[in-house]
């Protein structure tokens, strides 16, 4: 994920002071959850721009064509699956379309609005597929 940095502290894992406008890429659930619920940091993107490991092509197409509805919108499996992880509810990495509705369908009232503001911070829906 990337998150921007909105208010100076010391970023213990860059070895430096962190100051407004600096941009931070971390996979650390706790560590983002700490700093923006900490009003030290917004997300600005939820996707990682590298993959820790290298996926086989046919997978990497399949998935990124797959999307999933949330409230009328339609996001990209991977958008939402990192959106809950954000907002403290586990879905596996390797989850699909089926167990991501899922958890979307368990969310209690706080968690769905939570995860709704997390997904509007980072529009990422798909516009061609909403579903007014």
């Amino acid at each position: 994920m990337e998150l921007k940095v909105i208010k100076t502290f010391n970023g213990k894992a860059e070895g430096r002071i962190m100051r407004p406008g600096d941009v931070i890429q971390s996979n650390d659930v706790e560590r983002i959850n700490t700093l923006v619920s900490g009003g030290f940091c917004v997300i600005v993107a939820l996707d990682s721009p590298t993959a820790a490991t290298t996926p086989d092509p046919a997978d990497e197409i399949a998935e990124s064509n797959t999307t999933v509805e949330f409230q009328g919108k339609r996001y990209h499996i991977e958008t939402v699956k990192a959106a809950l992880g954000v907002i403290g509810v586990r879905v596996a990495h390797n989850a699909k379309e089926k167990a991501v509705n899922n958890a979307l369908a368990a969310l209690s009232d706080e968690q769905a609005q939570a995860l709704t503001e997390a997904l509007d911070n980072n529009d990422t829906s798909d516009p061609n597929t909403a579903t007014d």
